[in-house]
């Protein structure tokens, strides 16, 4: 149980770091004439956990800096979380390994 949650955890924050990479990209391109923003959206992957789909959006959306200051944000806040997921899945499986050493 604890190595799926590593697990899990461990996609959670490989997504985040996707949605906070394709974020820093539109900050970055967002004076660029016609640049297309990207967002990058969560889907199950096979056998549990999360995986980052990019997709490109239509340029007449322009850019919007607060809406990347909040996606950053978000980011931030999911990739703690799932640490914190991971971390925990840790100290359960140290605490059983010790209880049978």
């Amino acid at each position: 149980m604890s190595i799926q949650a590593m697990q899990r955890g461990v996609s959670g924050m490989r997504f985040a770091e996707r949605k906070l990479a394709a974020s820093a990209h539109n900050t970055a391109n967002m004076v660029t004439e016609g640049f297309a923003r990207v967002q990058v959206e969560g889907v199950e992957a096979p056998g549990g956990g999360v995986e980052g789909v990019e997709k490109t959006l239509p340029a007449e959306q322009g850019p919007d800096p607060i809406a990347e200051v909040i996606e950053q944000k978000s980011a931030a806040v999911m990739y703690r979380a799932n640490l914190r997921t991971v971390k925990a899945a840790t100290d359960m499986l140290g605490d059983l390994l010790n209880t049978r050493g």
